[in-house]
């Protein structure tokens, strides 16, 4: 299983005993307030003091959500009518574009430099514009990719969106997973587009909380008080136990999150090097930079990504992700995930070392 992007490592024991003994006491099976308990938004607020050094009202600009997807829901519900644009950059994360499509939004796709590692084209950012343009959204690190934008691409979007009176919609899951001690630089840096940022995060991926579903969004004030109108109908409030998990994640020992990002170095170089192995299957030009997934190029016979996808299943049964899935500049690649696996079977590095001795005994075929 190479598909999902769900990291192997267990939640760490503080944050499960955390939500064990809320769950023992009164308040886990009650509704928390709409926008999430105050010690979880200032935990939140917390989080990007630390990383950041940049300082959020708990009260005026934080609410937790079911997840970074609900988050993303309806951010994209609050700004998106039926027939506006919004930049995409691509390849994007499937579920944005569903987001989009599912309020009537269109989306504009602008492609990345596949052969300098998938980075932003600035330029065909500023030519997509058009009138209709209520918006820029953007997965860094990128899901599928792995690309990392650097600052000065960061900066130079601000200063578009903040030209064209944009909203900017910035998913940084993965903001904590960065390789080769590079820095992330996050829109949060930039307070000129305070009054403009959705900023996405959760709690799924740097402290392996997948199926807790705790999330949130950091925002001004008058975009926050729309949003969780949105939350109120959709969801009424995210899980009271998970927050009290999410509050220990951040005020608990952070060993686990250092020693997750290890382990996913050495995936990545692990399947970066068997990779090189098979260039008469796939291809890529610059080792992910972010997050757990690689976008190599199809480089056997194939109808198209999908087709390319339940060939490899059928011959090698390594499970991937068609590349069409994440915008039309994926077509023609699968995405690889090298989060580690699922609970049951190989894991990690002996999950991709079968993954991949599979996929060289197969493509003996087309040497």
């Amino acid at each position: 299983m190479m598909a999902q992007g769900i990291p192997t490592e267990d939640t760490p024991r503080h944050i499960k005993e955390a939500i064990i003994d809320a769950v023992k006491g009164p308040l886990a099976a009650k509704y928390s307030v709409l926008s999430g308990m105050q010690k979880c938004r200032e935990a939140v607020v917390k989080r990007y003091k630390m990383k950041y050094g940049v300082e959020f009202d708990p009260d005026a600009n934080v609410g937790i959500t079911a997840g970074c997807m609900e988050a993303c829901m309806i951010s994209v519900m609050a700004i998106v009518n039926p027939g506006d644009e919004v930049i995409m950059i691509s390849p994007c994360f499937a579920s944005h574009m569903e987001e989009m499509l599912a309020c009537e939004g269109i989306p504009v796709f602008v492609n990345t430099d596949e052969a300098n590692g998938w980075i932003l084209d600035l330029e065909a950012v500023r030519k997509a514009i058009t009138p209709k343009t209520k918006a820029i959204f953007m997965t860094n690190p990128s899901n599928p990719t792995g690309a990392v934008f650097p600052e000065y691409q960061i900066r130079e979007v601000c200063d578009i969106a903040r030209e064209h009176d944009l909203f900017i919609l910035a998913d940084e899951t993965y903001d904590f997973l960065v390789y080769d001690k590079e820095p992330f630089f996050s829109f949060c840096q930039v307070p000129e587009v305070h009054d403009r940022l959705m900023l996405l995060g959760s709690s799924s991926k740097e402290y392996c909380m997948t199926g807790y579903r705790l999330g949130w969004v950091v925002t001004a004030s008058d975009i926050l008080n729309q949003l969780f109108k949105l939350h109120d109908a959709t969801t009424i409030c995210a899980c009271t136990a998970s927050q009290f998990g999410f509050i220990a994640a951040i005020d608990g020992p952070q060993d686990s999150v250092k020693t997750l990002i290890e382990n996913m170095e050495k995936r990545r170089n692990l399947i970066c090097e068997r990779l090189d192995r098979i260039p008469h299957l796939f291809r890529y030009h610059k080792k992910p930079m972010g997050a757990y997934y690689i976008l190599p190029k199809v480089m056997f016979p194939h109808e198209n990504s999908i087709q390319a996808t339940f060939d490899v299943q059928k011959a090698t049964n390594v499970v991937t992700v068609p590349g069409i899935g994440f915008g039309p500049m994926g077509e023609g690649h699968l995405r690889f995930s090298f989060g580690g696996g699922t609970t049951r079977g190989p894991k990690g590095e002996d999950l991709i070392n079968q993954a991949f001795d599979n996929l060289e005994e197969w493509g003996k075929q087309f040497l």
